[in-house]
């Protein structure tokens, strides 16, 4: 049976990520902990048109949690007690909030660039969000508390495994495409508005497209 602790490929440029979640907090004692998240990626399957078109999975989260009935890229926070590194955070989150078997990390995601080439981050467009000088993470206060926010783009052993989610969690999930991130709406089982629980969140999700361009 495959598991999150299935052998994970990682691209050369993500060493920095190799060290376990433990041994970065005590590093940096400005952190209060790290959430690892997951950007998978795939063809759009209906596409018509003779370019690919690619979607990326996001999770709907649950009525009666925080952030109720927004959507965010799976991922969740470090087990400081079981994850070995940070890019296992995100592997394993993945895999229990989805199913889905992370292959291989290829690079993080950040918050990416604003139009006129100035750091969306340090411009702290998302209630005091920036990404941080030493590694590459978006830093996020809360309470009084700074999260640290490691996303990565990931590839899965097969996209078109079932999806499962955890009801207590989240309700719905959707491969949706660049287009529909940037317009907040896609065409799904849902109602359609595509809200996710941070403009943070949205930014990496839409950093994640342009990086995947690159490929």
């Amino acid at each position: 049976m495959q598991n999150h602790r299935t052998k994970l490929e990682t691209d050369t440029s993500l060493s920095d990520f190799l060290v376990s979640p433990a041994e970065l907090l005590a590093k940096r004692p400005d952190i209060h902990n790290i959430i690892g998240g997951a950007l998978v990626f795939r063809q759009r399957p209906d596409n018509s048109s003779g370019e690919p078109v690619y979607e990326t999975l996001l999770l709907k989260r649950a009525a009666s949690d925080s952030f109720p009935l927004r959507w965010e890229v799976p991922g969740g926070t470090a087990d400081l007690q079981v994850d070995e590194t940070i890019i296992a955070v995100a592997a394993r989150e993945l895999f229990e909030e989805t199913r889905l078997q992370a292959r291989k990390a290829v690079c993080a995601v950040g918050l990416g660039q604003s139009g006129n080439g100035s750091s969306i981050g340090s411009a702290a467009a998302d209630g005091g969000v920036a990404m941080d000088e030493e590694l590459e993470v978006c830093l996020l206060p809360v309470d009084g508390l700074i999260w640290a926010i490691a996303v990565f783009i990931v590839e899965v052993a097969d996209t078109t495994t079932e999806i499962v989610l955890q009801d207590e969690e989240h309700e719905d999930w959707a491969w949706v495409t660049e287009a529909e991130v940037e317009r907040r709406k896609f065409h799904g089982q849902s109602d359609g508005s595509l809200e996710c629980v941070t403009e943070a969140m949205r930014m990496i999700v839409l950093e994640g497209f342009r990086l995947r361009r690159e490929f």
